[in-house]
């Protein structure tokens, strides 16, 4: 008896191209990639989990309901009683296997035999994914990052300020990087943005040999139905591009970005792009450059241990008694 599929999860820090990959891996024709989702992690955390029976057992029918209710199945498009019947019958034997069965279902609708996640944000989360799904691999998409917070002035939503561009990045980068290491070669692979747009043709067969699948060359034909792909995110507006080929240098931080957001941006991601091959603009920020980035990775560190220690009592406040 076979398992599943090689499930293909495309992470990264947003506006690193992520949407791209979708893109071209949804045009291949045994490839059903949907946008982007929240239930999977969501539901996943133990203070989620607990609403379905985590620890002790898996109640398949309120985890169908927590599903279906969730904003990014609604945008799926696929009515809830419809989905929540395909959900629940045959019962499955985990939350794991009822993902599966969601991705599943979606390539069904598409008339494809395979299915793949892209969802930027699961890029902080590979080792819980790992643990739920064996058959997991995880591309992991890096861009410059003076490039991805210039990206993001061109949006409504994301970091407010160079600064909290760079700790979002490095923050991000920095996650996967890590999990990477211990998930090891066979199950994780970074890929470089600027690679991907240089060479599209040979860094799309090497990812696709990587998650098993064939390689076809309606993956590099995507810009034909880049209206159907935009149509289905989040922010439309904010994904015009894929009508082009890949496109190398339409964000080019040397030219585009002040030498001042520059230089703050170092401040705070510096190390991180020098591990990942990207050059920097000078050896070392002005001191008060650096003493204002210093100052604002401290409170990003407070204010992240402020919710973890929530989110721990919220798992204590709901977890039965033995």
């Amino acid at each position: 008896m076979t398992g599943p599929p090689t499930f293909g999860f495309f992470v990264g820090c947003g506006r690193s191209g992520t949407t791209l990959l979708r893109a071209m891996f949804d045009s291949h024709p045994d490839l059903a990639v949907p946008d982007e989702v929240s239930f999977v992690i969501r539901l996943a955390r133990p203070h989620y989990a607990l609403r379905y029976g985590w620890p002790r057992r898996f109640d398949a029918e309120r985890a169908a309901d927590l599903i279906v209710a969730n904003g990014s199945w609604r945008r799926w498009g696929i009515p809830p009683a419809e989905g929540r019947a395909a959900l629940v019958e045959p019962p499955p034997a985990s939350f794991a296997d009822m993902v599966r069965r969601a991705y599943a279902g979606w390539a069904a609708r598409e008339g494809k035999p395979r299915y793949a996640d892209k969802t930027p944000m699961h890029v902080l989360h590979l080792h819980r994914l790992a643990r739920m799904f064996p058959e997991a691999r995880f591309v992991h998409l890096v861009r410059d990052g003076r490039d991805v917070a210039l990206s993001y002035r061109s949006v409504a939503w994301g970091p407010e300020t160079v600064e909290d561009a760079a700790l979002l990045w490095r923050r991000r980068v920095g996650a996967g990087r890590r999990a990477g290491r211990r998930l090891g070669p066979d199950r994780y692979r970074e890929v470089r943005y600027e690679d991907l747009v240089a060479e599209p043709e040979r860094v799309a067969r090497e990812l696709c040999a990587f998650v098993d699948l064939a390689w076809d060359d309606a993956m590099l034909r995507y810009p034909a139905r880049a209206g159907e792909v935009i149509a289905a995110t989040r922010f439309p507006e904010a994904h015009d591009r894929l009508r082009l080929p890949p496109t190398p240098g339409l964000r080019d931080w040397r030219t585009q970005m002040p030498a001042d957001d520059v230089a703050r941006f170092e401040a705070i991601a510096g190390p991180e792009l020098k591990a990942h091959g990207y050059e920097t603009a000078a050896p070392s920020p002005p001191v008060t450059v650096r003493g204002r980035a210093e100052g604002r990775v401290l409170a990003d560190a407070a204010g992240r241990a402020w919710i973890a220690a929530r989110a721990g009592v919220r798992v204590l406040a709901r977890r039965p008694a033995a």
